[in-house]
């Protein structure tokens, strides 16, 4: 469950800064509809998707691909489903080939129901240096990611993050 492995979730500072910047709104982000298309592009996955974490859910900001008709309606997933919940902890970009040998997520829904197999994500952090959430590519087949992928998707992260705070009204929760 990953608000017990992953009890930063839950972090009181962590929460007001997705409140500030508005992650926890629902609300068209245009703004980042480019930046999944080249982290679908550049990874070459079939899935894209800019994330928000809030204390009970993961949410989706912005999205390429065949999401499955349910995520899609209610807009996200659970939090304890969330693949960037190491990302709350390491603040690191990371991947995952192959999901089934995965210790920590494979028993993971999305991973046994919706065939999720592999993963890439960096997180997105505040400028006051908090997880908002990622940004990530996903696949239905097991992949070989590098280093090289790794500085890419954080770099997208990085510009993730400025475009959110300058499309925020920070004011509301200074």
């Amino acid at each position: 469950m990953t608000t017990l492995r992953y009890p930063e979730i839950r972090d009181r500072a962590r929460l007001l800064e997705v409140a500030r910047l508005g992650v926890d709104v629902e609300a068209p982000r245009e703004y980042l509809t480019e930046l999944v298309e080249e982290v679908a592009a550049r990874m070459d996955t079939p899935f894209a998707m800019v994330t928000g974490l809030l204390s009970d859910a993961q949410v989706f900001l912005a999205g390429r691909g065949p999401i499955p008709e349910w995520v899609a309606e209610v807009g996200g997933t659970p939090i304890e489903w969330a693949f960037c919940g190491p990302l709350l902890r390491s603040e690191e970009a990371r991947y995952v080939n192959d999901f089934t040998t995965d210790a920590e997520f494979k028993d993971n829904p999305l991973v046994t129901r919706e065939g999720i197999r592999s993963y890439i994500g960096a997180p997105v952090i505040s400028s006051r240096g908090l997880v908002l959430g990622s940004v990530c590519g996903l696949d239905l087949q097991p992949r070989e990611f590098d280093t090289a992928h790794l500085q890419l998707v954080q770099d997208l992260a990085d510009e993730t993050a400025r475009r959110i705070e300058s499309h925020a009204h920070p004011d509301e929760y200074a």
